[in-house]
């Protein structure tokens, strides 16, 4: 009884897993096609912007000034916030951001993080509950 409970318990968390490393596949691969697409700019933090939750929690988000190659000035709000006001940059800095060309306003601060995070969290997850469910499974 015990073995086949640890089978189906091990084998839901590989299947989450190879879920959360799916997600993550499909999201390198769209962040791929970004960078591919895209090419870079020096922009700079002009103001934070904020949005606050249902349960009344605030994310800030650093909003960001370029210019293209072309001369078009273009201002985007980073997709990635953090719940502390001044976070990792500071209004006035200047940044590394990418850009499609096609579509300047998807752009993106070209950091590891607002670039790849997601992508490593979810793979990383993703691999540490196959591990898990593999070894619950087969223990």
């Amino acid at each position: 009884m015990k073995k086949s409970s640890s089978l189906i318990g091990g084998g839901v968390f590989a299947l989450i897993g190879l879920i959360m490393a799916a997600v993550s596949w499909n999201f390198y691969k769209s962040d791929k096609a970004f960078m591919n697409k895209s090419i870079s700019a020096i922009g700079t933090v002009v103001r934070w912007d904020y949005m606050r939750s249902t349960r009344g929690e605030t994310t800030f988000y650093p909003v960001i000034a370029f210019e293209t190659a072309e001369g078009q000035k273009i201002e985007f709000r980073n997709g990635v916030g953090t719940t502390r006001r001044k976070g990792s940059y500071q209004e006035g800095e200047r940044v590394k951001v990418r850009y499609e060309t096609q579509n300047p306003t998807n752009a993106k601060i070209a950091g590891f993080w607002e670039l790849w995070g997601l992508t490593v969290i979810l793979g990383g997850f993703g691999l540490v509950f196959i591990g898990a469910g593999l070894k619950i499974a087969f223990s």
